[in-house]
C-alpha cells in the first residue's frame, strides 16, 4: 500500500491526496488506508446526498458522476467522504486527485490533464515509451476502480476526454469530478449539491423547530468547537437564524462566521455582515461573474438577472429583458452548468432558479457602478405590472390557485418594484402596481401592506381618473379589512360620486358592496340591505355581472342573517354558493359556504353545519385565505359547542378555536363583521363559565400560540360524546389497514395534505380518516393520535397489572 498525503489547513484549497489501495501476497481482498481530511469535524446536514452517490457509484458497468456546486457548499468535503466509505467496495481500491495541486502543461491539447494524473499517479513509461493516455490505459486495464478527480476553482477541462479513452480499458471505473461545472458529455450524471437549508418564519419562531434546520445546527455545532459555552437560546435564535440566512447556508460561509463568533456576539457579527458585505464571512466564498467561465453574453444576462430578489422562472427572465424563450432557456441552462445559478423544483414540474445572495450583491453591486441599475429596475418593474393585471381575473375563476401560487412566487418581486417606483416619485405606476396586488395581499392577510403602497400612490399623486379610482376603492376596501371604517369612508364616498358621474355602472355596484361592508361594521344593518339591494336591481340578469351577484347575496345573507332572517339568509347564501361553484370559484364558494354553515348550525342541521364548515375551512387553509380561515376556526367553535357541548374537551377546543381565531384576525384582518354568536360575549361568557376562568385563560393563550396549520388542524378533529368514546381496550386494533396508515403517517408529523400526497388520495379523504382514527382511539388531538400509536398497550397495561 501507498498513501502520499500532503494534508492542508481545513477549509483551504492546495491539498494532494493520492491513495493507492493494492493486494497483499497471499491477501484475499485489498486493504485501504488514508488521513481523511475531514476526519476531525462531523458531517452536517448531507446523509441523503452521500447516500444517493453511494447508490449511484455503486453500478455494476461504471459510472462517470459530476459534483457540482457553488464554491463554498462542501463538495470536496462531500466527495472526501464518498472516497472513504466506498473505495474499499472496488477490488482494486481507488485514487483521490486533487487538480488545484498539479502542473498543468498547456502545450498538451488536454491541457496537460492526462500527463498530470499519470504523473500523480507515479505512473512513469516503460522502454517503449507510450502517451500519458496510454499508461493511464495500461494502468487501469482490467480494474475494478474508483478516481475522483476534485477540480476545485479549475475549469474541467480535457475529462471528458481522458475519460473516453481509458474508460473501455477496465474492467470496472467509476469517475467523480467535483467542481463548479458540468462536463457536458453523453453519459455524465450530473449530482448537483444545494446549500444548506435556511431558516424560515416558521422554523425561527419554534426554538426546537429552528434548532433542527441543518444550517443552525452546523453554525452551533462549529461554533461550540470553538466556544463551549455557546447555545441557541430564545434570545439569540432570531439573529442566528438571520446570520444563516444571510450567510445563504453555504456551509464553508458558517464555518468562518463560527469562527469569528468565538470572540463575538451573533448580532455584532450580523451587523458587520449587514454593513460589510465585501469583507465579512464567505466574502471571496460565491464565485464572482467575472470567474465563471461564462461567455460574455451570459455574463451580462446573469449580471441583470441579480434584479430578481428570490427565484424566477424562464418566462420571467425572457419577459423582463425582452428575449426569446428559447434563447433564455439556453442561456439559463448554461449558467446551471456553470453553478452561476442554482434551481429549484416546484410541484407541477417546473423549475425556478435563484442567486446567492452574496453574488446578488455582487452584481447589483457592478449594475450600480456602471449606471445600469436603474434601467433594468424599470424593465422588472413594467413587467410585473403587466403580469399582475394579467392573471388578476384568475382569482375568480378555476386558475385561482395557480395565481396564488404565482404571486407567492412574485411577491418579494413586487415588493422591490413598488420600492423603486416610489424612490422614482411615479405615483401613477405605484398606483397601478399596488391594485393589481391588492386582492392577493387581502388572501395573504397582508392589509398592512395593501393600505401602505396605496396611500403612498395617493401620496405621490396619480392624475389618471381611472387609475386614481381603481387606488380609492381598493385602499377603501383595505381599511374596511383592517376594521378602520372611519378610514375608508372618504375613499369610498370619493369614489362612489366619481363613478355616479361617469354612470360606471359595474364601479357603483362594486363600491356600494364596500359600503354596505361598512355599514354592517358599523351596526347599520338597513342601511346595508338597502345598499345591497340597490345593487342587486341595478345588475342585469340577462348580461355578465354574475361574480358581482354572487358577493352581493353572500353580503346580503350576513345582513340578512344579523338581522335575525335566518330563512332568508340561508336562501340568498345557497344561491351564492351555487353561483360560484357554476364560475368554478371554489374559494368564494367557500366563504359562502362558511355563512351557510352557520346559519345551519342555528337551525340545528349540526351535521350538515359541520360538513359544510369543515369542507370550506380546509379549502380556504389550501388556498391561503388567513382572514377567512379566522372566520372559520370561530364558525366552527360555535358548531362544537352546539354539537358536542356536553363534554369538557369540547369546551377546551373551543376556547383554543377562539383564541386562534382571535390571533390570527388580528394578524391579518377582520372579516368577523356581524358573524352571529361565534365571537359574541355571549358564547365567550358560555365557555368561560363551563371551564372556570383560569382553565379558559390558560386555553385561550394555547390557541393564541398556535399556527394557522395547528389551529385548522385542531379545528378538524373528531370530538364525540363521552358515551360514544371507544373504550381503550386494543384501540389500535380497531383500525383498518388505511386508517392505520394515516396514523403512522401522523406520528412522523406529517399534515393531513402531506398524508393524502403520500398515500396518492385526495386531501379531504385523508381528512375523513384522520377523524375515523380520532373516534376510534378516543384522542381530539393529532399529539394524541401519535402518542397512542407509540405506545398502543399502554392504556391495557394497569388492566393486565391488576390480573396479575
Amino acid at each position: 500500500m501507498r498513501a502520499h498525503s500532503n494534508e492542508g489547513t481545513e477549509g483551504t484549497e492546495g491539498t494532494i491526496r493520492i491513495v493507492e489501495t493494492v493486494r497483499r501476497p497471499g491477501a484475499d481482498a485489498p486493504t485501504t488506508h488514508q488521513r481523511a481530511r475531514y476526519a476531525l469535524t462531523s458531517r452536517v446536514g448531507r446523509d441523503a446526498e452521500l447516500a444517493d452517490l453511494k447508490a449511484r457509484a455503486a453500478a455494476p458497468n461504471g459510472q462517470i458522476l459530476t459534483l457540482t456546486g457553488p464554491v463554498g457548499v462542501g463538495k470536496s468535503r462531500l466527495a472526501s467522504a464518498l472516497f472513504e466509505q466506498i473505495c474499499g467496495d472496488f477490488a482494486d481500491g481507488g485514487r483521490y486527485v486533487e487538480l488545484d495541486t498539479l502542473s498543468l502543461e498547456d502545450t498538451d491539447a488536454d491541457g496537460g490533464l492526462a500527463r498530470a494524473v499519470a504523473q500523480a499517479l507515479e505512473l512513469t513509461p516503460g522502454l517503449a515509451g507510450g502517451t500519458p493516455l496510454d499508461l493511464l490505459r495500461e494502468y487501469l486495464g482490467g480494474r475494478d476502480f474508483l478516481l475522483v478527480l476534485d477540480c476545485g476553482n479549475r475549469p474541467p477541462h480535457g475529462i471528458a476526454e481522458l475519460w473516453e479513452a481509458v474508460a473501455a480499458a477496465a474492467r470496472r471505473l467509476c469517475l467523480l469530478t467535483v467542481g463548479t461545472q458540468v462536463l457536458g458529455m453523453y453519459g455524465e450524471h450530473r449530482v448537483p449539491l444545494f446549500p444548506l437549508a435556511v431558516p424560515t418564519p416558521h422554523d425561527t419562531a419554534d426554538l426546537g423547530r429552528l434548532g433542527q434546520v441543518d444550517s443552525v445546527r452546523l453554525l452551533v455545532d462549529r461554533t461550540k468547537a470553538v466556544r463551549p459555552g455557546f447555545r441557541l437560546t430564545q434570545e439569540n435564535r432570531e439573529t442566528v437564524a438571520k446570520l444563516c440566512q444571510m450567510l445563504d447556508g453555504l456551509p464553508l460561509s458558517i464555518e468562518l462566521a463560527a469562527s469569528r463568533l468565538k470572540v463575538s456576539s451573533p448580532r455584532a457579527l450580523l451587523d458587520e455582515l449587514s454593513t460589510d458585505a465585501e469583507t465579512g464571512p464567505g466574502a471571496g466564498v460565491g464565485v464572482g461573474v467575472d470567474a465563471l467561465g461564462l461567455p460574455p453574453s451570459a455574463v451580462e444576462l446573469l449580471l441583470r438577472l441579480a434584479v430578481f430578489t428570490e427565484s424566477f422562472g424562464v418566462a420571467e427572465a425572457a419577459g423582463v429583458f425582452e428575449l426569446p424563450l428559447d434563447v433564455t432557456r439556453q442561456a439559463l441552462e448554461e449558467m446551471v452548468d456553470h453553478s452561476a445559478l442554482l434551481t429549484e423544483e416546484q410541484r407541477d414540474g417546473s423549475i425556478r432558479f435563484w442567486m446567492l445572495r452574496r453574488s446578488r450583491a455582487q452584481a447589483l453591486e457592478h449594475l450600480r457602478r456602471t449606471d445600469a441599475l436603474g434601467p433594468v429596475r424599470a424593465d422588472h418593474a413594467v413587467f410585473f405590472i403587466r403580469q399582475l393585471h394579467s392573471i388578476r381575473r384568475q382569482l375568480e375563476g378555476p386558475r385561482q390557485t395557480a395565481a396564488l401560487e404565482q404571486f407567492g412566487h412574485w411577491h418579494q418581486d413586487v415588493l422591490a418594484a413598488l420600492e423603486f417606483l416610489v424612490e422614482e416619485g411615479n405615483g401613477e405606476a405605484v398606483a397601478t402596481l399596488a391594485t393589481a396586488a391588492q386582492p392577493y395581499w387581502l388572501l395573504r392577510g397582508e392589509v398592512e401592506s395593501a393600505t401602505h403602497w396605496l396611500s403612498e400612490a395617493l401620496r405621490l399623486g396619480v392624475e389618471r381618473v381611472r387609475v386614481r379610482l381603481a387606488t380609492l376603492e381598493a385602499l377603501g376596501e383595505a381599511l374596511l379589512l383592517d376594521h378602520d371604517p372611519a378610514g375608508a369612508r372618504p375613499w369610498l364616498d370619493e369614489a362612489l360620486a366619481a363613478y355616479t358621474e361617469l354612470a360606471d355602472g359595474p364601479g357603483i355596484a362594486t363600491v356600494r358592496r364596500h359600503l354596505a361592508r361598512l355599514a354592517q361594521l358599523e351596526r347599520d344593518l338597513p342601511a346595508a340591505e338597502n345598499l345591497l339591494t340597490l345593487v342587486l336591481a341595478d345588475l342585469d340578469p340577462r348580461g355578465g355581472g354574475q361574480w358581482c351577484r354572487g358577493a352581493v347575496l353572500a353580503r346580503l345573507a350576513e345582513v340578512r342573517r344579523d338581522r335575525g332572517d335566518a330563512a332568508s339568509a340561508a336562501r340568498h347564501a345557497t344561491e351564492a354558493v351555487r353561483l360560484f361553484e357554476r364560475m368554478e370559484d371554489t374559494r368564494s364558494a367557500a366563504r359562502a359556504k362558511l355563512t351557510l354553515a352557520g346559519l345551519l348550525g342555528t337551525q340545528g342541521d349540526y351535521e350538515r353545519a359541520e360538513q359544510l364548515a369543515c369542507r370550506a375551512l380546509l379549502l380556504l387553509h389550501d388556498r391561503g385565505d388567513l382572514p377567512e380561515v379566522a372566520r372559520g376556526l370561530a364558525v366552527l367553535a360555535e358548531l362544537l359547542t352546539h354539537k358536542y357541548g356536553r363534554t369538557a374537551a369540547v369546551w377546551e377546543r373551543a376556547a383554543r378555536l377562539l383564541g386562534a381565531s382571535d390571533a390570527l384576525r388580528r394578524r391579518v384582518g377582520d372579516t368577523l363583521a356581524g358573524q352571529p354568536e361565534a365571537v359574541s360575549r355571549t358564547l365567550l361568557g358560555q365557555v368561560s363559565e363551563r371551564m372556570g376562568r383560569s382553565a379558559f385563560d390558560t386555553a385561550w393563550q394555547e390557541g393564541g400560540r398556535c399556527t394557522p396549520d395547528e389551529a385548522v388542524a385542531l379545528a378538524l378533529a373528531l370530538i364525540e360524546p363521552a358515551e360514544h368514546q371507544p373504550r381503550p381496550t386494543d384501540l389500535v386494533g380497531s383500525l383498518t389497514r388505511r386508517e392505520h396508515e394515516v396514523a403512522m403517517l401522523v406520528t412522523e408529523g406529517l399534515t393531513n395534505r402531506e398524508v393524502a400526497r403520500r398515500l396518492g388520495i385526495a386531501e379531504w379523504t385523508a381528512v375523513n380518516h384522520m377523524r375515523k382514527v380520532m373516534q376510534k382511539l378516543g384522542c381530539t388531538s393529532r399529539v394524541q393520535v401519535a402518542g397512542r400509536m407509540l405506545r398502543p398497550l399502554d392504556t391495557a397495561a394497569p388492566a393486565a397489572a391488576a390480573g396479575r
